[in-house]
């Protein structure tokens, strides 16, 4: 497994959407992420959602409505993530079974502390992958970071452990992976914590850098030193072998500054929150002139082609400037992307 595939696209693979894209007629996203609840078990230091309050959830059913209405349209990946934790909503489990029954790729973010014994297998035979926000090296450290009961520490140790276990007897394709976002309050705990996970059996550990946002709570008052990323680095590539990657995601992608004059990739990614608000991007939902449809009031189908749609697009291309907008953000290396095919920096390019 390639470290870039975090932090890089995969736009390339999906021509026909390009075409579409170019062509003003995308017939639907690629990828859709929803938040089924607001609502969540822990309350991280440094999470970018704890402004909004961490209320609001899906009505019962909606979702699964949502899931069909998606795969008719040719949507082709769901996550369930979000503001809160997915896996406190009743329904996340069958949407994620129906959606896999769907032909629709499926993934989940969670912290993994409410997993029970018997979610592994529906988990082990569904999910594409599957990541674990584990941000705490220790069961004090990850009280502390989680601002949540310590013994949640040991309980998603065992549940990695058994989604492991699942995952081998089913002879399952599941990528499991965990990811930590890098504090000072953490820091001196991720090699200790990359070992563990390497012994669980997971497929990959990423460490991503913490990033300010406008309105995040959360306030970094100790700098984390490049000489420390540099060595955490290095023992990275000790411990990565076959079977384990252990990524440290690189710092270059955090810069602010675009090349590209607008944000070419808003259309082929689509988060839906808890309120039923529908946005293309995820750094603004303070911003409600960014949101182009509410769920609840209207189908998928009909916010895709609708004007507030077009208007919410252009809003975030006209108004929002792009070099303000959130470091290493998921359309970034999209946009560079398309930027390249409509200007090609190359000379000669009939020369293949």
């Amino acid at each position: 497994m390639k470290d870039s595939f975090l932090d890089s696209h995969k736009l390339n693979y999906h021509t026909d959407k390009i075409e579409e894209y170019f062509n003003g007629n995308l017939k639907a996203p690629i990828y859709v992420e929803i938040s089924p609840t607001g609502i969540c078990n822990h309350k991280c230091l440094f999470c970018h959602y704890n402004y909004l309050g961490h209320e609001g959830r899906f009505k019962k059913g909606k979702i699964l409505e949502l899931v069909k209405e998606f795969a008719t349209m040719g949507v082709k990946s769901l996550v369930f993530a979000g503001n809160g934790e997915p896996t406190l909503h009743t329904d996340t489990f069958d949407a994620i079974v129906l959606a896999k029954s769907l032909g629709i790729d499926v993934a989940l973010s969670t912290n993994g502390a409410l997993l029970k014994d018997k979610h592994f297998d529906i988990l082990a035979k569904n999910l594409t992958w599957i990541r674990f926000s584990f941000n705490g090296g220790s069961k004090e450290n990850y009280e502390h970071v989680h601002q949540t009961d310590g013994n949640d520490f040991d309980k998603v140790i065992e549940n990695i452990a058994k989604l492991k276990e699942a995952k081998d007897r089913l002879k399952s394709e599941i990528t499991i992976g965990s990811q930590c976002v890098l504090i000072p309050e953490n820091k001196d705990y991720i090699l200790e914590h990359a070992q563990r996970l390497k012994n669980l059996g997971v497929d990959y550990f990423s460490v991503k850098h913490f990033y300010n946002h406008s309105h995040n709570e959360f306030e970094v008052k100790d700098s984390i030193k490049s000489g420390f990323i540099d060595v955490l680095d290095e023992k990275s590539k000790l411990l990565s072998d076959n079977k384990f990657n252990f990524i440290v995601r690189s710092t270059r992608n955090l810069t602010s500054k675009r090349v590209y004059d607008k944000c070419y990739g808003l259309e082929f990614i689509v988060f839906i929150n808890e309120m039923g608000d529908v946005y293309t991007c995820f750094s603004h939902q303070y911003d409600k002139k960014t949101v182009i449809g509410n769920i609840f009031e209207k189908s998928f189908k009909e916010i895709w082609e609708s004007q507030e749609k077009k208007d919410s697009i252009d809003y975030i291309n006209n108004c929002i400037t792009k070099n303000n907008c959130q470091p290493n953000c998921r359309h970034h290396q999209i946009n560079n992307y398309l930027w390249e095919l409509k200007n090609p920096s190359i000379p000669h390019i009939n020369f293949i």
